[in-house]
C-alpha cells in the first residue's frame, strides 16, 4: 500500500538542476566578496555540477590541506559558500534534491594552481 503513496509523491517533484546551472553560468562571473566568486556553472552529465570558484591569492598556500577528503574540510566549504546567498542556497537545494554532486574548482586569484573538492547531496545535511 505504501508503494503507491512513495511513487506519486517523487513523481509530483520536477527538479531542473541543468537549467539552473546553465542560468547561474549565463550570469558568470558572480562576485559575493572581495577576492571571492563563482567564474563559471556546469553540468558535467545529470550527476555533478562543477563549480569554477574564485577564492583570495593567500590560500594558494594552504589549498592542498583545504581539499582533503573528510567532513571538517568539506563542512568549511559548505559553510564559507553558504554565505553566497540565494543563488547558491537555491542551487544547494536542488543538487540535494536532484542527487548531484557538487565539484568545487577551486582557483586562487591570479594563481594558475587549482584544487579540487567534491561534496555530496548528504554533506549539506549535516
Amino acid at each position: 500500500m505504501s508503494m503507491p503513496a512513495v511513487c506519486s509523491g517523487q513523481d509530483s517533484t520536477t527538479v531542473d538542476v541543468g537549467a539552473y546551472v546553465e542560468d547561474l553560468n549565463s550570469q558568470s562571473p558572480i562576485s559575493f566578496r572581495d577576492d571571492w566568486g563563482f567564474n563559471s556553472f556546469t553540468m558535467v552529465g545529470d550527476r555533478y555540477v562543477l563549480v569554477d570558484v574564485m577564492v583570495p591569492s593567500s590560500l594558494s598556500m594552504f589549498l592542498s590541506s583545504l581539499t582533503g577528503n573528510n567532513n571538517n574540510v568539506k563542512q568549511l566549504w559548505i559553510k564559507e559558500l553558504s554565505q553566497c546567498g540565494d543563488r547558491w542556497k537555491r542551487l544547494v537545494d536542488l543538487v540535494v534534491e536532484a542527487d548531484c554532486r557538487v565539484i568545487l574548482n577551486l582557483r586562487p586569484k591570479g594563481d594558475d594552481q587549482t584544487a579540487l573538492i567534491t561534496l555530496r547531496p548528504n554533506d549539506f545535511n549535516k
